[in-house]
């Protein structure tokens, strides 16, 4: 069966999901700052499987009635497929009852996320001026409220 499958991530799951980073992201996080996410305290650290190979993950927190999507990212060869959306629905679903809003910073140019973004409900909410750095840019500030 091909379908995808939402799980908590595993330390030997760090070298895949690391490689998805490298191929996504122009300042990618290493393996063991990626390493690190999974004692987060309020963490949230999941990955989309299909077919037994990780093709996407989401990190976040949630500390309350606050939560914050620090990355997300799905393999180039399985963009487009329902990865991301099911990662944010299972973040969603990780921090019901507890948060009230989410919230997330993307590049301003970064269409096909903002895209993903907006069709899961969030609406942008404000620009903070050079957030990124290679290269620098802009990111736009989503919220979804729950």
């Amino acid at each position: 069966m091909n379908e995808i499958i939402i799980r908590n991530v595993l330390e030997n799951d760090i070298p895949q999901i690391a490689e998805i980073e490298k191929n996504s992201f122009p300042d990618p996080w290493t393996e063991n700052a990626l390493l690190s996410q999974i004692s987060e305290k309020y963490g949230i650290f999941l990955i989309a499987e299909k077919c037994g190979e990780i093709i996407g993950f989401i990190i976040g927190l949630c500390d309350g009635e606050n939560a914050f999507i620090e990355k997300i990212a799905v393999k180039n060869s399985a963009r487009k497929q329902g990865a991301g959306k099911a990662l944010i629905n299972k973040f969603i679903s990780e921090i019901a009852g507890n948060a009230k809003q989410i919230s997330l910073e993307v590049r301003e140019s970064n269409s096909a996320a903002k895209a993903l973004y907006f069709s899961a409900g969030f609406e942008a909410a404000g620009i903070r001026k050079n957030l990124y750095e290679f290269p620098k840019e802009n990111g736009l500030v989503m919220i979804k409220k729950l």
